[in-house]
């Protein structure tokens, strides 16, 4: 390779990651006076991709390390993938920056290159604050101002003879162009070796550039996908653009990838490994799980930069899409520049989960973690406490009141209620799951929660799904009924469950079941979170539920709680010392078993088991008047009172007006 002419008065701004990546590469770091506080600026340890090597040149003399030229609002090392969306989007919505340019710096570093982005806000400085900059400190033509904007993989490398010929050496662009691809040819040749390429079919992949919550790959992934030979597991019409994209975890499961990518922007391989170990309970559910096809990534520099190093994107892309392939494997792990496992990129191992059982309700708060921490720091008007299990930064109420609305981001202590949160499989303080059906046809007997009108009398029905609150539901149709509609009260239904699993005490139900029951029963539904060992008592979970109730409704009449408990007295008694501020009631209380039979036959809704700890009550059983006999015989409560055994309604199969028991009227 020719010697490169030299460069004397060339002072390089890099205010990108990916622009210091590519002076690297291009053998000009020693021309680098200012760099980002991202920067990994370790020239003579950096394993990119090079033109020649640094020590080659003549030109390369030491120098005084570049100064930083950028700040950050926030710690990404200190604060949760929530959190950081959270501000990301407060950021955005007020149109403020999280980076800032440190214009003393800028100055001073007496740049005559400026080398910055148009393409995202988020990532970096804004263009605009750098143009400013410029035209109030520096003299006009004192320094020039390249702006890169690729979105697409070709673009990208594209920018290496745009930076190249800014820095007057248009030469080493086009070797490192052609470099970058020569490599990256070597990378489909391997793959070439696959079965899978011989049969035309190409491994489904989801890349995932955000986990909490979930964003797809965009801008030039999708192109690595296919030049390493994948494909995206999401169907061309659920990705519209090329930028990156917000998806629910339900679009994820329906696109049934064979392998998952996490390669989250701004973290490295320890971090994305330590988040992804942490989304468990909602990676668990996935294909790919469950054939240890889940893989971590540091997203940082692999992915999240358009610079050099998408080389080793796209090799690590295919070792995880071929890793099921011996000879592709093989070939594969013979490239140089291929990271080895373990580092820049490795399988997800994540631990064996013992079978947790379904604690009462009291339990799951019991402890004194971040209850107790959060109660502190907003005493003391902090913004923000750290958790202790996760050493994250978490912002409090205090700092989600200064913002003055809900953010959408599903905040441990949003005290909007996640009003604005559109997953509410997110939520994590007691919010509406379901309002009720605004469109309802036929005669709804139940309002939907936004035409509940003002000083109008509320029940709330504690509800977990299974037969006795069911039936509890229509007992209290049978009020309105048998009232001729004069006792018009209006109908919440209320159910606690365990956040970590999102199943019921004891019911083994899964929180979205009752959600199915209430969309078709078309009654609204409030979910109360409990979180396992927070701290915070089940009472004050349960006023913080009935505090969202209070919110969504205006000025209600009358509050009452009511239970489908059937005869257990100190169970009664606890509930009416504990929440003896409320009006109560037990519309099912002492009633003889056999109506109760009667009656659920008469629903023609089929009640399931979901829960037995009784050998001759299996799990699936269908609950009938014959296993009601039948566990009498056994000498157990034959509705299962004491717990033997729990159920589920499955309403959804019957009419709405049969299951609520008006289909006459």
């Amino acid at each position: 390779m020719s010697k490169a002419k030299a460069v004397t008065k060339l002072r390089i701004a890099s205010l990108l990651p990916s622009t210091t990546d590519i002076c690297i590469s291009l053998g000009l770091h020693k021309h680098v006076v200012g760099i980002t506080h991202e920067c990994d600026f370790n020239p003579s340890t950096s394993s990119l991709l090079r033109v020649r090597e640094a020590n080659l040149s003549s030109d390369n003399q030491p120098t005084k390390p570049p100064l930083t030229l950028t700040v950050s609002h926030i710690d990404p090392h200190t604060s949760s993938q929530a959190e950081i969306d959270s501000a990301v989007k407060n950021s955005l919505h007020n149109g403020l920056s999280l980076y800032n340019l440190n214009d003393t710096a800028l100055t001073d570093s007496k740049p005559s290159v400026i080398l910055t982005q148009s393409l995202c806000d988020v990532c970096a400085v804004a263009r605009d604050e750098v143009d400013n900059e410029v035209a109030c400190n520096f003299r006009p033509g004192q320094c020039k101002v390249i702006s890169l904007e690729p979105e697409s993989i070709e673009e990208v490398v594209d920018t290496f003879i745009t930076v190249a010929e800014a820095c007057g050496l248009k030469e080493r662009g086009e070797e490192l162009k052609a470099k970058f691809w020569n490599d990256v040819s070597q990378i489909q040749e391997a793959v070439k070796l696959s079965s899978k390429k011989t049969d035309g079919k190409q491994p489904r992949i989801m890349f995932l550039e955000w986990l909490d919550p979930p964003y797809d790959a965009g801008h030039w992934i999708p192109d690595m996908f296919e030049l390493s030979g994948c494909t995206s597991s999401l169907d061309a019409s659920q990705k519209p653009t090329r930028k990156s994209v917000r998806i629910n975890w339900e679009q994820l499961y329906e696109s049934d990838p064979d392998i998952v990518l996490i390669g989250c922007c701004g973290f490295d391989l320890k971090r994305n490994m330590l988040d992804t170990v942490q989304a468990i309970d909602k990676l668990k559910l996935l294909r790919a799980f469950s054939e240890g096809r889940i893989y971590a990534a540091d997203g940082n520099l692999y992915f999240a930069r358009p610079g050099p190093a998408l080389r080793e994107g796209i090799a690590i892309l295919a070792r995880c899409a071929f890793d099921d392939e011996e000879e592709a494997r093989k070939a594969l792990d013979k490239l140089s520049f291929l990271p080895k496992e373990g580092n820049g990129w490795a399988k997800v191992h994540f631990p064996v989960e013992e079978k947790k059982s379904i604690p009462d309700v009291e339990d799951i708060v019991t402890g004194d973690t971040f209850f107790k921490l959060h109660q502190e720091a907003c005493k003391g008007n902090e913004d923000f406490y750290t958790d202790p299990s996760t050493g994250y930064n978490v912002f409090t109420e205090v700092a989600h009141k200064k913002r003055g609305k809900c953010c959408g981001s599903g905040c441990r202590h949003c005290p909007y209620n996640h009003v604005n949160l559109k997953d509410k499989s997110m939520i994590q303080q007691p919010a509406f799951l379901y309002e009720g059906a605004e469109n309802a046809t036929g005669d709804t007997l139940f309002s939907s929660l936004l035409s509940i009108p003002p000083n109008s009398q509320i029940k709330v029905l504690f509800f977990s799904g299974g037969k006795d609150s069911y039936l509890t539901i229509r007992n209290l149709v049978k009020q309105r009924l048998q009232s001729n509609r004069t006792n018009n009260f209006h109908l919440i239904l209320l159910t606690t469950y365990d956040f970590d699993t999102r199943v019921i005490a004891h019911q083994d139900v899964h929180i979205d079941t009752v959600c199915r029951q209430a969309r078709h029963l078309e009654i609204p539904l409030l979910g109360v979170p409990l979180h396992r060992g927070s701290g915070e008592d089940y009472l004050s979970r349960i006023e913080r539920g009935l505090g969202a109730v209070r919110s969504a409704i205006p000025k209600i009449k009358e509050l009452t709680l009511v239970f489908g408990d059937l005869h257990l007295q100190h169970i009664r008694q606890w509930r009416e010392k504990e929440l003896s501020k409320y009006s109560l009631e037990f519309p099912l209380w002492n009633a003889p078993y056999t109506e109760l039979m009667d009656d659920l036959e008469a629903s023609g809704v089929r009640v399931v088991v979901s829960a037995s700890s009784q050998k001759g009550i299996g799990v699936g059983s269908t609950f009938s008047r014959t296993l009601w006999k039948d566990a009498m015989k056994m000498g157990i409560d034959g509705f299962g009172e004491e717990g033997e055994f729990h159920s589920v309604a499955e309403v959804w199969a019957t009419s709405k007006e049969k299951a609520l028991g008006y289909e006459l009227l």
